[in-house]
This record gives C-alpha cells, sequence and structure tokens, in this order.
C-alpha cells in the first residue's frame, strides 16, 4: 500500500490502521512528513497572499503616502507641521515627527501603523507592538527606505519560501509531539484490548490515527470557522479513534508481522 492509501485509509478505516502497526519507523515517520505537507499546502498560499498583500501596502499606499522624513540620532524629522492621519482600508496610517501625537491616542483603532517622533509602532487588533528609533539605531531616509522596499521585492519569493519552511518545520515537530503522547496513551488504552502491544507498535499506529484530526483541522481552518475547545476536540477524535483501531488488533502473544 503506498503512502498516499495509507493517507484515505487513516481517514476512515480503523481495521486498516491496526495492521500498520508492524510497519518500519522509518516508513512512518516519512508519512508523518506528508501528512503535514498536504495540510500545510493551503496554510502556504494563505502565507504567500497575505505576505505579498502586506508588502504590496507597504510599497504602494504607505510609503507614497507619508512625506520625505529622516531618522538621525533616534529621533523623526520632516517639514510638516502637524500630525498626518491618513486612511488606508481598514488600517490607519499616522506620521507625527512634530510630538503632538501620543500612542495612547491611537488607542481608539483596532489596526493602525504610527511613525513618531521616537518612535514607530504597529497596532493589530487594538495591541501595540513599538520600537524606538533609539533601539533600531540606524539613520534612514524616505529614499533609503524606498531603495530597502525595493530589494525586499526583489527577494519576496525567498523570504516568502522561507517563511513556509520555517512554519512546516515548527507544525511538524509539534505533530510529533502530538503523536508522542498519543502512544503513551495508548499504553494505558492497550491494557484491556491488546495487551501484546509494544510501544513501538503504538508510536507507529499514533501516527495514523492523528490523520483524521488533522486533516479535519485543516479544512476547518481553511474555510475560517473558529470552533471553541478545538484542541479538546482534537484529542477525543484522536483518542477515540485509537480505542476503535485497538478493536482489531489481536489480543494475544503471537502474532505474525505482515506490512502492507
Amino acid at each position: 500500500m503506498n503512502i498516499f492509501q495509507q493517507l484515505i485509509k487513516s481517514l476512515h478505516s480503523p481495521e486498516t490502521i491496526s495492521k500498520f502497526r508492524f510497519q518500519k519507523i522509518g516508513k512512518t515517520i516519512l508519512y508523518v512528513f506528508f501528512l503535514m505537507l498536504v495540510v500545510s499546502i493551503p496554510m502556504a498560499i494563505f502565507i504567500g497572499i497575505n505576505v505579498t498583500n502586506i508588502f504590496n501596502d507597504v510599497e504602494g499606499d504607505v510609503i507614497d503616502s507619508i512625506p520625505d522624513f529622516s531618522i538621525e540620532n533616534g529621533v523623526l524629522h520632516s517639514d510638516i507641521d502637524e500630525p498626518m492621519i491618513i486612511e488606508d482600508g481598514d488600517t490607519t496610517i499616522i506620521f507625527d515627527s512634530t510630538g503632538e501625537y501620543r500612542l495612547e491616542d491611537a488607542y481608539q483603532y483596532d489596526s493602525a501603523l504610527l511613525l513618531l517622533e521616537r518612535e514607530a509602532a504597529f497596532i493589530a487588533g487594538g495591541t501595540p507592538d513599538t520600537i524606538s528609533y533609539q533601539e533600531f539605531g540606524v539613520n534612514i531616509s524616505k529614499d533609503q527606505l524606498n531603495n530597502f522596499v525595493n530589494t525586499v521585492g526583489d527577494l519576496l519569493p525567498l523570504i516568502i519560501s522561507f517563511i513556509i519552511l520555517l512554519v512546516y518545520i515548527f507544525t511538524t515537530g509539534m505533530k510529533f509531539i502530538g503523536i508522542l503522547v498519543l502512544s503513551v496513551i495508548t499504553l494505558l488504552l492497550k491494557r484491556n484490548k491488546a495487551e501484546q502491544l509494544s510501544y513501538r507498535q503504538g508510536w507507529v499506529l499514533s501516527a495514523y490515527v492523528v490523520t483524521l484530526p488533522t486533516i479535519l483541522f485543516a479544512i476547518i481552518d481553511l474555510i475560517g470557522i473558529n470552533i471553541p475547545f478545538s484542541l479538546a476536540i482534537y484529542w477525543i477524535i484522536a483518542t477515540f479513534m485509537m480505542i476503535s483501531v485497538l478493536k482489531y488488533v489481536p489480543n494475544n502473544t503471537k502474532e505474525s508481522p505482515t506490512e502492507l
């Protein structure tokens, strides 16, 4: 049985999953990487679109809408006499080199980008993240910023690919931790169902049992549905799936290893 068939069978057939317990660890690890690759495709598309949109907003509307400026010795300089407030879709851009505007004045905005006299801030969901120009430690002008943005634009496909790779590695690592936890739970579940099942076999079964909840919640995330207690629901599905699988594991001490 190839890896694609295993994926399909793992979604609905506890009996077939039970037969994977004799499978080699290497093939099982490969399956986990494949599973996470499949569920990462929508996430990769989402990341690519959003990073590109954010970059286009910065490259176009944000930079073009602010006046010429320079940051020297941790202070923003420009020729404006009063703060500028620019509405750009759902985001508000606030530019102020006069020192009149305060970060607290922008808390009314759900999404805002602020370039103030001595600090920059981004507000998302009403929560601000700030950095002072002094901490940044770089003197920069609008022309230099434009050149930097253009350079980032040339490297954007590479940057997006790197972000996607990091997210894939992180989510795959978390999935392996989840499989480890489920394999420990399996040691408790097997006592009255499949006492001869080894830990190694339990780990292999766990790798396939998580297929259903992993695919299910990937679809839910793609649709954009917010389910309360989703983590608890994930573990309930995985545990009940494992219980169903163990019903098909013979409760005896002599088995003939067979690999699908």
